[in-house]
Formats: structure tokens, C-alpha cells, sequence
């Protein structure tokens, strides 16, 4: 097996099957982070320059995650983070970031309307291969 790390646009781990001399399919972790804008959504471009004009370090994406990343306690109380597109085609991934506002009926908390938050760091990690 043979682990390989290297840095482009977003950070990424390449994995090599043990026992194959040249692999057709690489296994590929990658991880970035993107900021939500106004509408809520926060896009990481996997791609060699963190473009979308960039060539993707992935070809087909097997698992996609999406977390809120702050340093803030309550913007980690509050906005939500769900994924909302995986290009199948490798080049993003992007993810819709709510806040949840709480409230209050007959001392009961319900969870009320939710809107778009921007300026949230979204973390990302993408598990994929990569044809060699």
C-alpha cells in the first residue's frame, strides 16, 4: 500500500491498493473548508487551484461530509450544516448552512423558522477515486 499527501487547492490523502504495481484507480481523501455567502451555501472547488476552472483532483466522489467550523459557541449552537450537491463529475461539493431559532410555546422550545446564515466556515471532507 502506498499513502502519498500533497497540498493543491484543499489538502488531500492518496491511497494506492497494495499488491498493484499501477493501479488504474487511486483512492483519494480530500479535505477543505469554504465560507457560506449570503444565500447560505458554502462550495469547495476540490480542484488542483481551489477554482472552479481548476482540473478536479477527484473523478467520481463515493462519500461527502459537511460540518460547521467555528470558533464562535453560539454559531456552533445555532446554524446547521447539511449537504446540498455532490458533482458527480469530481469538481465540488457544496452544503446549505441554516440557523435554528428556538421558539418558546407554553414553556415548551420548538424549533422555529429557519434562514440562511453567511460567513459560516464549513468544513468538507470527500472520500473518491481518481483514475491514474
Amino acid at each position: 500500500m502506498s499513502i502519498e499527501f500533497f497540498t493543491l487547492g484543499p489538502t488531500a490523502i492518496q491511497i494506492y491498493e497494495a499488491g498493484e504495481q499501477n493501479p488504474q484507480k487511486a483512492k483519494r481523501i480530500v479535505y477543505g473548508q469554504a465560507t457560506s455567502n449570503a444565500n447560505g451555501i458554502a462550495t469547495l472547488y476540490f480542484t488542483d487551484n481551489g477554482l472552479a476552472n481548476g482540473n478536479p483532483l477527484l473523478d467520481t466522489i463515493d462519500y461527502a461530509v459537511s460540518s460547521v467550523y467555528s470558533t464562535n459557541s453560539t454559531i456552533n449552537a445555532r446554524p446547521r450544516v447539511q449537504m446540498r450537491e455532490k458533482n458527480i463529475t469530481g469538481k465540488y461539493v457544496s452544503a446549505n448552512v441554516t440557523n435554528i431559532n428556538g421558539v418558546t410555546v407554553l414553556g415548551i422550545s420548538v424549533l422555529g423558522s429557519e434562514n440562511p446564515v453567511s460567513g459560516i466556515v464549513v468544513d468538507f471532507m470527500i472520500l473518491g477515486s481518481f483514475n491514474n
